[in-house]
């Protein structure tokens, strides 16, 4: 069966010439949107200056800033590669500073170099920055800041010429994670009672402040024990000292939700122990301590004074020579940030000794003496030609001439001691 085949289109279709001029009704229209975005972003773009100067809109020819500032003051970043610190310094000025031709003609810290120079305005109240001066790269200045260790800045009056020099007031909020508190040492007193020191660390380059009370206090016991409730910028290890008693706990210094804890430690002591303590020259004695007050963040050290001249410097044990006879004051010294602590023995040596006198009538008949100190209870001779004898001071005759070496060996409560001399009978 066949069918009949009409010829249908729709009215999009590309054979109708209705299609062709929707087609180029769309072109024009975005021909059109094109050349008007081109028309309004082909303005002037931004000017990037390499110029390494930045001036604030609060600069003195501004609206912005009504009122006339009081005093400038040039605060300088400063760099010491070596010790891979930065601190920041502020040098009051009467006049206004220009940023773009400011150079720096004051002292510089030892060892450091400028980073960075920022000009602030200041009415008595406020800071405000009305331009800066990079020295150096600002991704440099930015690597400074991240990995090197902020320190205490130098009172102006020490490195400045420039007359005037006054301390700002605090300025602004301060950052929490930009001030920091810290435990020092803590030492125990001859009373029981301890004493600890606090410090803290604001990474801020202007001083801040934090009144007394729930942001700064202690606990437990009183909030108010003399802390800062102004802090300077800088590293600042004893800021504030306080003592508390035998039974107390560990004492808190909360600083915007930031906690240092003290706590307690043992006291500074020491007790030396000698072995022996008296003997026979020449006579070698063992040096040995215990002490206690040593902790990680207060360490001590000893020095060691051993009454013949010489001193050593250590804490284990050790052995040392006394070769003369004497008496020896032995001292032990241990230190540390909480003072020191001493104990003291003393060392006697004795000497081996003897004389002889030979008989008037007949050369060789000897007569030995002992002559030792100590009070020796046991004497034992060798004569050198085969004969001894225990006897404190024997006669021994010889039967031939010669050179003879006679020992004499000693004993008793201060152990054994030996005297050789060599004797020549005619």
């Amino acid at each position: 069966m066949a069918y009949g085949v009409k010829d249908v289109r729709t009215v999009m279709d590309p054979m109708d010439n209705q299609y062709h001029f929707v087609l180029i009704i769309i072109l024009i229209s975005l021909i059109i949107a094109a050349g008007i975005s081109l028309f309004f972003t082909s303005g002037q773009g931004p000017d990037f200056s390499t110029d390494k100067s930045w001036n604030s809109p609060y600069d003195a020819n501004n609206s912005i800033e009504s009122d006339k500032p009081s005093s400038w003051i040039v605060r300088i970043l400063w760099f010491d590669d070596t010790n891979r610190t930065y601190s920041f310094q502020d040098y009051p000025s009467e006049l206004k500073p220009d940023p773009k031709t400011y150079t720096f003609t004051g002292v510089s810290p030892t060892g450091s170099k400028p980073a960075m120079i920022r000009f602030l305005s200041w009415d008595g109240n406020t800071e405000r920055m009305v331009g800066a001066q990079y020295i150096i790269d600002q991704e440099d200045v930015t690597s400074i800041l991240n990995r090197y260790s902020l320190t205490a800045s130098k009172s102006p009056d020490t490195i400045s010429s420039m007359k005037g020099t006054t301390t700002p007031k605090p300025a602004g909020t301060p950052n929490p994670e930009m001030l920091i508190p810290e435990a020092g040492f803590v030492c125990q007193n001859a009373d029981g009672t301890y004493t600890a020191r606090f410090g803290y660390i604001s990474r801020h380059d202007h001083p801040v402040s934090v009144p007394i009370g729930e942001q700064n206090r202690f606990y437990p016991g009183e909030a108010d024990r003399g802390q800062p409730d102004i802090f300077l910028p800088g590293v600042h290890r004893d800021a504030v000292t306080i003592t508390y008693p035998s039974d107390a706990t560990n004492q808190m210094w909360s600083l915007m939700n930031k906690q240092a804890s003290a706590g307690t430690v043992p006291a500074l002591d020491t007790s030396i122990n000698i072995d022996p303590k008296s003997g026979y020259a020449p006579l070698e004695v063992r040096f040995s301590q215990r002490s206690s007050g040593n902790v990680m963040t207060n360490p001590v050290s000893g020095v060691w004074i051993l009454g013949d001249g010489t001193t050593i410097n250590q804490t284990g044990a050790f052995s040392h020579r006394y070769e003369n006879p004497g008496m020896y004051q032995v001292r032990y010294i241990v230190s540390n940030m909480c003072g020191q602590a001493s104990d003291s023995e003393v060392i006697r040596v004795y000497r081996a000794s003897y004389s002889w006198t030979p008989h008037p009538d007949d050369p060789a008949t000897i007569t030995f003496r002992e002559t030792s100190g100590g009070t020796p209870t046991v004497f034992f001779w060798d004569f050198g030609d085969g004969y001894t004898s225990w006897e404190r001071n024997p006669v021994h005759i010889y039967a031939r001439p010669g050179t003879y070496h006679v020992g004499l060996t000693i004993s008793g409560e201060h152990g054994k001691g030996t005297a050789v001399k060599a004797i020549t009978i005619p």
